[in-house]
Protein backbone atom coordinates (compact mmCIF):
# COMPACT_ATOMS: atom_id res chain seq x y z
CA UNK A 1 0.00 0.00 0.00
CA UNK A 2 1.41 3.53 -1.02
CA UNK A 3 1.38 6.64 0.96
CA UNK A 4 -1.34 8.99 -1.03
CA UNK A 5 0.12 12.77 -1.62
CA UNK A 6 -3.57 13.79 -0.31
CA UNK A 7 -3.14 17.47 0.70
CA UNK A 8 -4.50 20.36 -1.52
CA UNK A 9 -2.47 22.98 -0.81
CA UNK A 10 -1.83 25.96 -3.85
CA UNK A 11 -2.83 24.21 -6.49
CA UNK A 12 -0.99 20.90 -6.14
CA UNK A 13 -1.32 17.84 -4.08
CA UNK A 14 2.01 17.39 -1.43
CA UNK A 15 2.44 14.99 1.54
CA UNK A 16 1.94 16.20 5.08
CA UNK A 17 4.63 18.98 5.61
CA UNK A 18 5.99 16.74 8.50
CA UNK A 19 5.38 13.54 6.82
CA UNK A 20 3.18 11.95 9.14
CA UNK A 21 0.45 9.91 7.55
CA UNK A 22 -2.29 7.83 8.52
CA UNK A 23 -3.91 4.36 8.02
CA UNK A 24 -7.49 4.51 6.92
CA UNK A 25 -9.77 1.29 7.53
CA UNK A 26 -12.44 0.09 5.86
CA UNK A 27 -15.18 -0.02 8.43
CA UNK A 28 -16.61 -3.21 7.00
CA UNK A 29 -13.85 -5.39 7.50
CA UNK A 30 -11.30 -3.73 9.67
CA UNK A 31 -8.85 -3.71 6.72
CA UNK A 32 -5.89 -1.20 5.61
CA UNK A 33 -7.47 -0.02 2.44
CA UNK A 34 -5.04 3.40 2.30
CA UNK A 35 -2.29 5.26 4.16
CA UNK A 36 -2.83 9.14 3.03
CA UNK A 37 -1.20 12.53 4.78
CA UNK A 38 -1.64 13.66 8.00
CA UNK A 39 -1.84 17.19 7.82
CA UNK A 40 -0.38 19.66 10.77
CA UNK A 41 -0.34 23.02 11.72
CA UNK A 42 2.32 24.03 9.20
CA UNK A 43 -0.08 22.44 6.38
CA UNK A 44 -2.61 24.82 7.60
CA UNK A 45 -0.54 27.26 7.95
CA UNK A 46 0.47 26.94 3.83
CA UNK A 47 -3.04 26.65 2.87
CA UNK A 48 -4.10 29.52 4.89
CA UNK A 49 -0.97 31.70 3.06
CA UNK A 50 -1.65 30.09 -0.54
CA UNK A 51 -5.64 30.93 -0.31
CA UNK A 52 -4.67 34.50 0.83
CA UNK A 53 -2.16 35.09 -2.19
CA UNK A 54 -4.86 33.86 -4.48
CA UNK A 55 -7.52 36.19 -3.05
CA UNK A 56 -4.98 39.00 -2.87
CA UNK A 57 -3.76 38.45 -6.69
CA UNK A 58 -5.85 36.22 -8.05
CA UNK A 59 -8.80 36.78 -10.86
CA UNK A 60 -11.27 36.27 -7.86
CA UNK A 61 -11.69 39.35 -6.17
CA UNK A 62 -11.85 41.25 -9.50
CA UNK A 63 -14.61 38.59 -10.86
CA UNK A 64 -18.09 40.28 -10.79
CA UNK A 65 -20.29 38.86 -7.94
CA UNK A 66 -23.04 37.27 -10.32
CA UNK A 67 -20.67 35.38 -11.95
CA UNK A 68 -18.75 34.39 -8.42
CA UNK A 69 -22.29 33.11 -7.57
CA UNK A 70 -22.68 31.21 -10.97
CA UNK A 71 -19.14 29.37 -10.74
CA UNK A 72 -20.03 28.26 -6.83
CA UNK A 73 -23.60 27.28 -8.11
CA UNK A 74 -22.29 25.03 -10.88
CA UNK A 75 -19.92 23.51 -8.41
CA UNK A 76 -22.44 21.88 -6.14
Amino acid sequence: MSVQQTIHVGGKWQAAASGATREIIDPADAKPFAVVAEGGAADVDAAVAAARAAFDSGEWPRTPVAERAALLAARR
